[in-house]
């Protein structure tokens, strides 16, 4: 056995990087670390994430086994500004915004159907409300 120390990057298969690149800097605040020719790495939020670009990628069914989503924590100051940015950017709401698991919760997609969460609450929060 051996230590897993954290996260190092995530790396989302995208269809246009710079659309992409512009839905992830200006809805999360992306900050970019690296680019390459066919991906970038960007800091969010102190993960990196790299998006990859795939020339004629077909979305993945929703019912398919694969990850299901990513999510961020929002502090509560902050979760009513996250979701005016939303609204305001038009990105495609999918659930939310509502309180559900201890904490705000919104969850959305990406220009590819990649969905993110934003929550507020904590784990142990979160474990209280589902037992």
């Amino acid at each position: 056995m051996f230590k897993v120390q954290g996260i190092n990057h995530i790396t989302i298969r995208v269809s246009n990087l710079e659309e992409s690149i512009t839905f992830y800097k200006n809805v999360l605040g992306a900050r970019i670390l690296h680019k390459g020719n066919t991906d970038i790495y960007l800091d969010v939020g102190g993960v990196w994430l790299c998006l990859l670009e795939i020339i004629d990628a077909k979305p993945i069914c929703k019912n398919q086994i694969g990850v299901d989503h990513f999510a961020f924590t929002v502090s509560k100051e902050h979760f009513p500004k996250a979701v005016l940015l939303l609204n305001e950017q038009n990105v495609r709401i999918t659930r939310g915004p509502l309180q559900r698991g201890g904490g705000n919760t919104v969850s959305f997609e990406d220009p590819d159907g990649n969905e993110i969460e934003l929550f507020t609450g904590s784990l142990k929060e979160r474990m209280k409300d589902w037992k």
